[in-house]
């Protein structure tokens, strides 16, 4: 459990890490007539021709993964398409698809396939996965000051060294096999990819930018848990590759105003670097919403993110 010490160095709350906490949220954000409406448009068949479909790929090291594949309502084999990438699909999809399909249907984006990624399983496999997965380092408990938890009651999972630094892993497992199944099996989807993460999420993708930045042209990170041992990742000399990059990039880099002091302290840190990065090919844009929370900025940073990336002129 995470100590009054820990709770103190948190800021508001322990909002960063409990899920079904997330899943409530999101289940009232998703009572808007609109938003439920397009949901059931986009996320499976319908007269506007939208579709979803799902593969299982297995790890090397044996974790089954399941992939939620998404076609735009007027996917056409004759045509390319980007993909968008977002992860933690287990609870995400709804609000991925929702907010998509609410700025396709209006034709304000471009098409694009979407594929959610998550482990198949239950809650507690939800969290020992992405505790692993997207962390960039073994989490010390000497850099932190204090020992936190991902997940809520039984279902939460200790943040220790075992349980977690395998990000490079799981960018291996992207590379080597999840988009060479999706593009292998389209053809007609490019190798130009774009990636959601959410807190952990956001901190993977931050990781993938500056060590893989061949990965992904494109990211909305959405409170990235940029604090992970003690701020490590915030180092200008680790976006050094940005110095190199030849091809069009746009960042969408978010937070929520009442959240935590180490989210809101980290992620303006984070701002002030990718703000002072100098390439004419890199876009980005940065945004604080007023009173939003670790769950209540989902929804307004993820629609806000997808037409910053994919927004017709």
């Amino acid at each position: 459990m995470v100590n009054d010490e820990a709770l103190s160095n948190l800021g508001s709350s322990n909002q960063h890490f409990f899920p079904k906490m997330i899943i409530k949220h999101t289940k009232f954000i998703l009572c808007s007539f609109l938003l439920f409406t397009c949901v059931q448009l986009y996320g499976q068949k319908t007269g506007y021709g939208s579709s979803t479909t799902e593969h299982t790929i297995i790890s090397n090291e044996g974790n089954q993964y399941k992939l939620k594949v998404t076609f735009p309502a007027e996917y056409n084999l004759s045509e390319s398409y980007k993909t968008l990438y977002y992860l933690d699909a287990w609870w995400l999809s709804e609000l991925v698809l929702g907010s998509y399909a609410i700025l396709n249907l209006t034709n304000s984006v471009e098409d694009v396939v979407l594929v959610g990624i998550s482990l198949e399983g239950s809650e507690l496999d939800w969290n020992t996965q992405r505790n692993r997965d997207f962390t960039p380092s073994a989490y010390d408990i000497n850099k932190m000051g204090f020992q936190l938890k991902g997940g809520s009651g039984e279902n939460g999972v200790d943040l220790t060294p075992e349980t977690t630094g395998k990000a490079n892993a799981f960018s291996e497992f992207l590379n080597n096999k999840v988009f060479k199944f999706i593009e292998n099996k389209y053809s007609n989807i490019t190798e130009s990819r774009g990636l959601i993460g959410h807190s952990f999420g956001g901190l993977f993708g931050v990781y993938s930018m500056q060590n893989h930045l061949e990965m992904f042209n494109d990211l909305i990170l959405i409170s990235p848990s940029a604090w992970w041992n003690k701020s490590e990742l915030l180092d200008e000399t680790r976006f050094s590759s940005f110095n190199n990059l030849n091809r069009d990039t746009k960042i969408h880099l978010s937070y929520g105003g009442a959240e935590s002091r180490l989210i809101t302290a980290s992620n303006q840190s984070l701002n002030l670097i990718l703000n002072g990065l100098k390439n004419e090919n890199f876009n980005f844009k940065f945004e604080a919403y007023e009173n939003k929370n670790h769950h209540s900025v989902l929804s307004r940073a993820i629609y806000d993110g997808l037409f910053f990336l994919y927004g017709k002129d």
